[in-house]
């Protein structure tokens, strides 16, 4: 995404002023590695862009993603998660707003994933309110990459 496309659908949500608080707002995402809330909200909005776009390509394309990639994007997803329980709530009205929309175009080309696959590959310890963990693409090279890791499990 450019700077002027990110700028219009940020601005759909956020003025700048909340843009700059909320890029004051670091979240650690690794040791001695930290990302601001906003571009932890537009990585995750960029990885569901990506995945929606691969939904329709085969296997053969060497480029497209898999079920690891989708484990990458809900790890964005749970840090904007936590990012978000260390500001005022009052604050995070337009933040929130943005949120849900990213997170309603997930919803609209996912499924729950009945096999709990994805939270086993992860390994990680997730809460149940964190419910993108339980969700998988219907259709699409990650869902087949998930039924492949299903079927040898």
């Amino acid at each position: 995404m450019n700077t002027s496309e990110r700028g219009e659908w940020l601005g759909c949500f956020l003025t700048d002023m909340d843009i700059r608080r909320l890029e004051g707002v670091s979240v650690p995402v690794a040791p001695e590695r930290a990302l601001g809330l906003v571009e932890l909200l537009e990585s995750w909005r960029n990885h569901v862009l990506r995945i929606e776009a691969e939904v329709g390509l085969p296997d053969s394309d060497r480029t497209v993603w898999g079920v690891y990639d989708l484990i990458a994007a809900l790890a964005l997803r749970s840090f904007v998660f936590r990012g978000m329980k260390n500001i005022d709530s009052d604050f995070l009205e337009g933040f929130r707003l943005a949120l849900d929309d990213v997170d309603s175009r997930f919803m609209q080309f996912t499924e729950i994933d009945e096999s709990g696959i994805v939270r086993r590959l992860d390994g990680g310890e997730r809460s149940n309110g964190e419910w993108w963990w339980d969700r998988v693409p219907r259709v699409g090279p990650i869902r087949r990459d998930v039924e492949r890791f299903k079927s040898s499990s």
